[in-house]
């Protein structure tokens, strides 16, 4: 006796496949968006730990005597020399680069600081002041000048008093916030005029991060450089007061220096002799902080690290050099073809955005590096720059492209020839994907819609066309017998 044998029929999950290609499509494109990121290791730290001098190739440096030395470009924050530049160091007299900063933002120039007992009586014996006596007032813009001029510690007192609604404490806070804001992760502030103390401290390099802030900021560059402070009587105030710069780097100072911008020193016995001074030349603003060092050593020390600065670097336009990340008509990976036909780009460098470079080291040297860390308004990424670990600047990859231009994928014989002899990459245009794949399963889903109520049908109606030729039989043999009768 034959046994029966059922076959179970194999069940394809069309609906199954449908929802697997968009997916498909969707893990694509997200590898292709990793692919740009996996090229490339992790970024690197921006605080470089490795002393300058010690990089290879890297331009050797002055012999510098002050304990704790940097030299670091403004607008990168990019280090071109090191020593000892995360070493515990008290500021001094310094610390008027913080107030001076808060106070002018926080106030207008004219308005009126008065000076309570406290602000006068609290400066110890020996400090530098102008002398003022409890009662008088200042303007602000007087009390700028008297603290970054001459470094008057009653005028500090009455501006942190003034700015933080009579608590200097409260004042205090404000500066920790701001150098906390600015990146620095080794300070500690109490006092808004660099008194000693030892839990009011930084370093050469977290006080260079405080010195991009204040080196641009024209007003207060100036008043740092003025030869002499000069404060007319007043209502508030009835001497005729004159000071000179406490600088040698001042205007008319032994040490003045052509391409100086702004400086400000500070002493203690526990400090030492400090400096923090900026300079620029050819579109290169540099910072130098010198901590702990001689009275005249220091200035020796920074205009050796700005002429070093000046003759071993230069600024380069990342967008206009950088040749590996081909940003353009896509966003899958980096390259110069366009897989779904040529399109407005979707992404672009920023034309702005510029690199410190050693005059030793070509740009095509540099370790570029993805980051997705900190973008903030129209960026999509950064492209980080760095040689040998030390970090040069970075260059932004924004969405869109910023030229009102467009060639509508018409290019030159010979730009097209150029581009053919370098390495070739593609480029995925998501718009154009998207668009495909929701059309592929929308048709899809229709057919699978269609197919549904098809088989719907047929079960509700199973024997359709045998009824319907019986009907029609029926139909036929009804008119022909009529007919008969009749």
């Amino acid at each position: 006796m034959r046994k029966s044998v059922s076959v179970k029929k194999h069940r394809v999950n069309y609906k199954g496949r449908v929802f697997t290609l968009p997916l498909v499509i969707f893990m694509v494109l997200s590898f292709s968006l990793k692919s740009i990121a996996s090229e490339v290791d992790s970024v690197p730290e921006e605080i470089s730990e490795v002393e300058t001098n010690e990089i290879l190739n890297w331009p050797k440096g002055p012999e510098t005597s002050g304990r704790s030395v940097i030299l670091m470009e403004n607008s990168t924050g990019a280090i071109l020399y090191a020593k000892n530049i995360h070493e515990k160091c008290y500021p001094a007299a310094m610390t008027a680069v913080v107030t001076s900063m808060l106070a002018a933002e926080m106030c207008d120039l004219d308005d009126e600081v008065e000076f309570s007992t406290q602000a006068v009586r609290d400066v110890p014996s020996g400090v530098v002041n102008i002398a003022i006596d409890p009662g008088e007032s200042l303007s602000v813009g007087e009390c700028l000048q008297a603290i970054l001029i001459r470094g008057a510690a009653e005028c500090g007192f009455a501006l942190a008093e003034h700015c933080g609604g009579g608590s200097r404490d409260a004042f205090v806070k404000l500066m920790n916030s701001r150098a906390a804001s600015l990146g620095c992760t080794e300070t500690s502030f109490t006092n808004p005029v660099g008194l000693h103390s030892e839990d009011h401290y930084t370093t050469a390099y977290d006080m260079a991060l405080i010195g991009r802030d204040f080196f641009d900021n024209e007003l207060l560059c100036k008043y740092s450089l003025q030869k002499t402070l000069h404060l007319y009587p007043s209502e508030g105030q009835k001497d005729e007061i004159i000071e000179h710069n406490a600088s040698r780097m001042a205007i008319g100072g032994a040490y003045e220096y052509e391409y100086l911008i702004g400086a400000r020193t500070g002493y203690t016995e526990e400090a030492g002799y400090c400096l923090i001074a900026g300079a620029e030349k050819d579109g290169m603003r540099l910072i130098a902080v010198i901590m702990d060092d001689g009275s005249d050593e220091r200035y020796e020390d920074a205009i050796a690290l700005f002429d070093y600065g000046f003759s071993n670097f230069t600024m380069v336009n990342a967008s206009e050099n950088e040749k590996s990340y081909s940003i353009g008509s896509g966003v899958a990976s980096y390259g110069t073809t366009d897989i779904m036909g040529d399109s407005s780009p979707m992404f672009s460098l920023d034309k702005n955005d510029r690199v410190l470079l050693p005059l030793t080291v070509e740009f095509s040297e540099l370790t570029g590096t993805i980051s997705y860390d900190g973008v903030t308004g129209n960026e999509a990424a950064r492209i980080i720059y760095s040689y040998e670990g030390t970090y040069l600047g970075k260059c932004s990859i924004l969405f869109g492209e910023p030229s009102d231009s467009y060639d509508f994928g018409v290019k030159p014989e010979e730009e097209a020839a150029e581009e053919k002899t370098g390495k070739t990459f593609v480029f995925i245009n998501i718009a154009m994907v998207a668009l495909v794949s929701a059309i592929i399963a929308a048709g899809i889903l229709l057919l699978m819609g269609l197919h549904k109520l098809y088989k719907r049908y047929r079960k509700v109606h199973p024997n359709w066309r045998r009824q319907y030729r019986k009907e029609r039989h029926r139909s036929v043999f009804s008119r022909w017998g009529r007919k008969k009768l009749k």
